[in-house]
């Protein structure tokens, strides 16, 4: 059985806060083969790790982070006790040692983001990945070297030949929406298929059987135990 990729979401939130360093730190000692995590920018466009528009729910104070300068969230802590962390702290984290799949959620932050990886000359496996499809064209015109990919909630096998004609070969994908009719469609397309957020053994284990290629979850390293059992 092909074996789906281990993609960590978010770090280990099972173990630290989530988009922490400590998260990521986590997750590399599972080992997984990529951790997930998402990209804002703030006013005057310094690139961030937060899900979230306003730093409250993972923060001990609480500021819109996209409407703020970098001076003002450097004084922002997260509730481990970490400053908020930037692209470039993860990078010098990771350092290759798993692929990162960058999911933009600032408008303006998926150029900036090509750009930031392009400067650094970091040579570690990257995807970029977004709902918005502008952000991720635009990173894709900075870096046509550095592979994209659209992040959807509801998608069909109706929907698979137009995607594929846009020149996408990874798909991001809601749980909810994926069958084994859709795999088959986007497998024939020569999509890869990767799948979020998948935190319950039972499914690590159906859409492993599916033949999906990669699964998100917050529990990766139950994610690595049902697909090694398998």
């Amino acid at each position: 059985m092909h074996r789906p990729l281990i993609i960590a979401h978010r770090g280990d939130p099972s173990r630290a806060v989530e988009n922490s360093l400590e998260a990521f730190r986590l997750a590399l000692s599972v080992p997984v083969d990529m951790i997930e995590l998402d990209i804002r920018k703030s006013r005057d466009n310094e690139l961030y790790v937060m899900h979230d528009e306003r730093t409250g729910r993972t923060c001990t104070s609480d500021i819109h982070l996209d409407r703020s300068l970098s001076d003002d969230i450097a004084q922002v802590r997260l509730r481990n006790g970490e400053s908020v962390p930037g692209l470039d702290d993860v990078l010098a984290l990771v350092a290759g040692k798993a692929a990162l799949n960058l999911e933009i959620k600032s408008e303006g932050a998926g150029a900036l983001t090509a750009a930031r990886l392009v400067g650094s000359g970091y040579r570690g496996a990257v995807l970029i990945s977004s709902f918005k499809e502008r952000e991720v064209l635009d990173a894709k015109r900075i870096a046509p070297a550095i592979p994209v990919a659209g992040i959807f909630d509801v998608f069909s096998p109706a929907d698979v030949r137009a995607y594929r004609s846009r020149g996408y070969g990874i798909i991001s994908l809601d749980r909810r929406t994926v069958t084994p009719d859709l795999i088959v469609a986007l497998h024939e397309q020569s999509i890869k298929v990767y799948v979020w957020t998948v935190d319950e053994e039972e499914d690590m284990k159906q859409l492993a059987g599916w033949g999906v290629d990669g699964m998100y979850s917050n529990r990766p390293g139950l994610l690595l135990s049902a697909v090694d059992s398998l």
